[in-house]
């Protein structure tokens, strides 16, 4: 019921990671995306939320597809799940046999990306969202850079299809070496999801002028 996108790219500021995800059903944001400094993943078909947060904990310690094989090998239900994500130069995805066509994923190893969607109109949006992330020039993590890159994927992968029922929430989430509130947002329900959150990302980046880790009395974990 979902489809999402997992990035990694290197700024001159450090390693940036990001995730991305819309879908029908509400709070996705909630449920789906997880990244940190070392990884971004999302967890997604029958939602398990453990291999999200297991898989990316996990990321500290082993790399990428030990940890992500390792969470679903300890699933009883993995032919249930979906579960991809990017982690220092590695991608990986998985689209178990039981999940709800049209489900799949692809994988852009060159270029840090993982893209997969489960209940899709069609295969069309996972390449869609992926050309437009890649179509664009990485920017700067200081700056907001990765978040639009971001809603245009989702934008794009909406457009030729997305969820075949339609799209209520999203989702964007950002690990960034310096951190700020845009790098976490998410709409829980609303009748343009895409829309809302990329209104939401434009107005809490016209208000961040200083709101970042730079300021002393600003703490973001």
């Amino acid at each position: 019921m979902t489809f999402s996108i997992c990035v990694q790219e290197e700024s001159d500021a450090g390693t940036v990671y990001g995730v991305a995800v819309t879908t029908d059903a509400p709070a996705v944001g909630a449920l789906a995306p997880y990244v940190s400094s070392r990884g971004a993943v999302s967890t997604q078909a029958f939602v398990n939320v453990r291999l999200g947060r297991r898989g990316i904990a996990l990321l500290e310690d082993v790399p990428l597809e030990q940890a992500l094989s390792g969470v679903l090998e300890r699933d009883d239900h993995s032919e249930l799940r979906q579960l991809h994500g990017v982690a220092d130069g590695d991608v990986f995805a998985y689209t178990g046999d039981e999940t709800d066509s049209w489900s799949g994923d692809e994988t852009y190893p060159e270029a840090g990306v993982t893209v997969a969607g489960n209940m899709l109109a069609g295969p069309e949006a996972l390449p869609a969202a992926a050309d437009a992330f890649l179509a664009t020039e990485p920017a700067d993590a200081v700056d907001a850079g990765l978040v639009p890159r971001l809603i245009d994927a989702l934008a794009a992968g909406v457009e030729v299809g997305g969820d075949k029922r339609g799209h209520s929430s999203a989702a964007v989430c950002v690990s960034a070496p310096k951190t700020t509130a845009y790098h976490d947002l998410r709409v829980d329900h609303a009748d343009d999801p895409i829309a809302e959150i990329r209104r939401v990302y434009e107005t809490a980046y016209d208000a961040s002028d200083g709101f970042s880790e730079d300021s002393k009395e600003r703490i973001f974990d």
